[in-house]
């Protein structure tokens, strides 16, 4: 298997992690999606037209979404993670579908440009860049329906970073956002659901990882329950899988400038 990944994505986080908790051997491709944009490439675009990471492919079986690549991983981990187990299965799915319905890029670069206030005009600009590059490429390209959506896509988080409510209120929204899906999560035994672990294990770390990288993590220690949650994080940092998976607890923007 490879695992077309870039270091500092979110769900690229959730893809090595699932696949090394699982003990799924595979090849990690590094993408660099900031410098030299290779998500935008046409050899990328063949293997994943959303041009997003992470991209596993596995002769010729192609998963374009962290979801699907967290599904592989709990069925081949089998009664090694807690997916399998009859009971526990529909409280597992409710916390991951529910860590899926959280916009983490709204999240993390509302908190960027909170933070250095210059984001405010660079962000934006670097999307319109990247419009303007697939724009020029609509007319040749081998999927324009694919572009075009890339493109629209792109255009929807400028003006959802540039118009409406100020930045201070959209945070609160996704604040809010963060307490509710840490209000449904269980009091941890070992892992969150027993013994074993299971995908909420995964998708819960990384964004636990995240809050932790952008300031937020005070939302899970903010009270008496969240004691418990902090513990298991600290657990789950010291599993092989975790230091494996390079999942980010502090932004590396050296990495980023390094492409590696």
């Amino acid at each position: 298997m490879i695992l077309y990944s870039a270091p500092p994505s979110y769900y690229s986080m959730i893809g090595r992690l699932a696949l090394n908790t699982a003990h799924i051997p595979f090849e990690n491709h590094h993408m660099d999606i900031h410098v030299r944009k290779e998500q935008l490439a046409p050899w990328y675009i063949a293997l994943n037209p959303h041009m997003t990471v992470p991209t596993l492919v596995d002769g010729k079986t192609i998963l374009i979404d962290s979801q699907d690549i967290l599904r592989l991983a709990a069925t081949q981990a089998g009664n090694q993670w807690l997916d399998i187990d009859v009971n526990l299965a529909p409280q597992i799915e409710s916390v991951v579908k529910a860590h899926y319905a959280i916009p983490i890029e709204r999240l993390t670069f509302c908190k960027a440009m909170l933070h250095l206030p210059i984001l405010k005009f660079i962000f934006p600009r670097a999307l319109g860049g990247i419009i303007k590059s697939l724009q020029a490429q609509l007319t040749t390209a081998k999927n324009p329906t694919a572009l075009q959506a890339k493109i629209d896509l792109n255009q929807s988080r400028i003006t959802y970073f540039t118009q409406g409510a100020s930045l201070e209120e959209k945070m609160t929204v996704e604040r809010n956002r963060i307490g509710d899906y840490l209000n449904q999560l269980p009091t941890p035994d070992h892992f969150l659901f027993g013994n074993k672990p299971s995908s909420a294990d995964i998708v819960t770390a990384v964004l636990f990882g995240r809050l932790k990288m952008i300031g937020e993590y005070a939302l899970v220690t903010n009270d008496a329950r969240g004691v418990a949650l902090d513990q298991w994080f600290r657990r789950m940092q010291q599993e092989l899988a975790f230091q494996l998976s390079d999942i980010w607890l502090r932004f590396q923007w050296w990495r980023i400038l390094l492409r590696g």
